[in-house]
């Protein structure tokens, strides 16, 4: 006897099941297939989508809180935030800064994922940077950005109880190869990100251990075909995967599209990279000592240098499905199952199978989010109106 049973067409996410049903028990998927007589409390999605929770392993902040803000209260609000964009987990995210204002940030986080978080469950902290290049470093502070180094490696991951899950930085730097091995000898994901790599640079950062890409094509060396740069290596390399932050700004449909025809779905995850006025209706913005400009899904600094984006993942999916022509199952994968395999939180998330938790997402056919469910609980329900 299932405790609740959700209906709906299935995603689940590597096929669609039309007149499916997720049947839960204690938190966990205990079937997910076609409908079939259940006894308990029954949620009829039977005209929407129902999907893996998504995971979003690159956010900073949105509807004015972000994970570095000295409030604690500020993840618990991204965490609710986040929900209603279905996703069931995320990173917090840090940004450039003192190593000090890193350290306490990261504190919040191991506080926020032991303590748990109202809507979305934070499952570790994502640092990006200081470790990065000045030359590629976007709507970083590069007055924080610095050299790597041991010791300030270790400070960090006391810092967050070990609960540092990627770390971006620019694997061309001094001593980032160091800084590689370190990370690879915990078992954190190193990732390049805002880096000038040459092509055979790239491939010597693979080869050290670097296996992912932050926020691909942007903040990194381009592809020329005489010199195909951190991309060309990206799309040709299969030892790493690659972010995408699919919001019709960052990246052109094509060359997303372009990123999943080369590399496929389980090498892709869809990230938001949103920042802390992400949500907010459009106009200018001062958060932090620094000025902001909204405008639906472009977030800039007052010189127009992008500064994060304004989706949550449903947007990114439906990005992904009517710009990029990507499949349903493929986008809806790039959102759950491929972030859970590179957190290496699979079999437990990332599907709707036999013994997995109880994340999901229900979604109209618009992308629009329905319903966000936590270990079988609902998290967040939209207005039926």
């Amino acid at each position: 006897m299932a405790d609740i049973t959700v209906r709906g067409t299935l995603v689940t996410p590597f096929e669609l099941i039309s007149g499916g049903q997720v049947e839960v028990v204690d938190g966990v998927i205990t079937y997910a297939g076609p409908r079939r007589p259940v006894e308990g409390r029954v949620i009829d999605h039977s005209g929407d989508l129902v999907c893996p929770g998504f995971i979003d392993i690159h956010v900073h902040g949105g509807a004015g809180s972000d994970a570095m803000d000295p409030d604690p209260a500020s993840l618990s609000r991204l965490s609710t935030y986040l929900a209603a964009g279905g996703v069931t987990g995320f990173l917090a995210t840090t940004h450039t800064a003192p190593q000090e204002e890193l350290e306490a940030a990261l504190c919040r986080a191991e506080a926020a994922q032991s303590g748990g978080a109202p809507g979305a469950q934070v499952l570790g902290a994502h640092v990006e940077g200081p470790f990065i290049s000045g030359q590629r470093r976007g709507a970083q502070d590069g007055g924080h950005v610095r050299q790597a180094t041991e010791r300030e490696l270790d400070a960090l991951y006391l810092a967050s109880g070990g609960t540092i899950k990627i770390m971006t930085l620019a694997p061309e730097t001094p001593d980032a190869l160091k800084a590689v091995k370190w990370l690879v000898e915990r078992g954190v994901v190193a990732a390049a990100g805002h880096t000038d790599a040459s092509y055979e640079e790239a491939l010597r950062a693979f080869d050290h251990g670097v296996t992912h890409l932050s926020h691909f094509y942007n903040g990194m060396r381009g592809l020329h075909h005489r010199e195909p740069g951190v991309v060309g290596a990206g799309l040709t390399d299969g030892r790493v995967t690659l972010e995408l932050v699919a919001d019709g700004v960052h990246v052109h449909p094509a060359a997303l599209r372009l990123a999943v025809v080369a590399r496929g779905a389980s090498k892709i995850a869809l990230v938001s990279d949103s920042v802390k006025p992400a949500g907010l209706p459009d106009g200018d913005y001062s958060f932090d000592g620094r000025a902001l400009h909204v405008q639906g899904r472009k977030i800039t600094l007052s010189d127009g240098v992008i500064a994060g984006s304004g989706i949550r993942l449903n947007d990114a999916v439906g990005v992904m499905v009517e710009e990029a022509g990507v499949a349903l199952t493929e986008a809806v994968q790039m959102a759950s199952n491929t972030p859970a395999r590179i957190l290496r939180l699979t079999p437990r998330k990332g599907r709707l199978a036999e013994g997995s938790d109880a994340d999901i997402t229900v979604m109209d056919w618009r992308y629009r989010v329905l319903r966000t469910m936590v270990g079988g609980e609902t998290v967040y329900e939209a207005d039926a109106s």
